[in-house]
């Protein structure tokens, strides 16, 4: 499962072991999606001087300015837990929410507590967008705007506040590089094509790390809570369990109709 603006191939291979050689620095080394390695990447760049800004807060991104964004594709779960470390970080971010997923709903309790104890922490609550349960083409900007309008009004009543920020799903091109007055896109230019953008997207540092050469002065970092995990676990195995619970589901309503 990928939010890349362009598709890629999903990242399969196995970690790197102790003993080859890795730089020190976690921003330029390759990651095993430990969440240990993502707080030191956090610790590293609030060091290097970076603060971390909230989509809703930040019209024009500034020097030494972080915009982070988590879209929650997978596991609300490891939404709060990554909330959390970097709430105990003084960190600030945007998490994005799907009201399309078939892997958890906004609407029971653990999900509602979990979205209420994020927002507590400081995070923004926005909208994961999801086009294509919508459309196979590109709808009028009417038809978008009105439905992403009434996504961010379940949302702003289900979590009791105002839902600015907007990210898409998998996102088709006539989304990037875009503005919409109704709402703020995360893929608008001003956190896109003028600044830098870096993603771990199908888990793809594990073969590449987050930056290759310097790390830019301002840009958006998306990470997927779901990807990261206490120990390593690859996308495969993460993808399997998830497949696995929603059959269980499945299985348990419809059971209820047996008598």
């Amino acid at each position: 499962m990928s939010d890349e603006p362009t598709p890629e191939n999903r990242a399969r291979s196995q970690p790197q072991t102790q003993s080859q050689s890795q730089p020190t620095s976690q921003l330029h080394r390759t990651a095993t999606y430990e969440i240990s390695e993502y707080e030191a990447l956090l610790r590293e760049l609030l060091n290097r001087g970076y603060s971390f800004r909230r989509f809703s807060e930040t019209k024009k991104p500034t020097s030494k300015t972080v915009l982070l964004r988590h879209d929650v594709d997978l596991s609300v779960t490891r939404a709060r837990a990554m909330a959390a470390i970097e709430a105990t970080l003084g960190v600030r971010s945007t998490y994005c929410f799907l009201l399309t997923s078939p892997l958890y709903s906004l609407t029971e309790t653990e999900t509602r507590e979990a979205l209420d104890q994020i927002q507590s922490m400081g995070h923004e609550i926005a909208v994961h967008f999801d086009t294509h349960s919508y459309w196979d083409t590109e709808p009028t900007q009417r038809e978008l705007t009105a439905a992403v309008t009434a996504e961010r009004t379940t949302l702003s009543r289900l979590s009791n506040t105002a839902v600015e920020s907007v990210s898409f799903h998998i996102p088709p091109k006539w989304v990037l590089d875009r503005s919409f007055s109704a709402f703020t896109n995360t893929y608008s230019p001003p956190y896109f094509s003028e600044i830098e953008y870096c993603s771990d997207s199908s888990q793809k540092w594990i073969t590449e790390p987050p930056f290759t050469d310097v790390v830019p002065e301002t840009f958006q970092l998306l990470v997927h809570p779901g990807l990261w995990h206490p120990t390593h676990q690859s996308i495969d195995a993460i993808l399997a369990e998830k497949r696995s619970q929603a059959h269980a589901a499945v299985d348990a309503h419809v059971d209820g109709y047996i008598g």
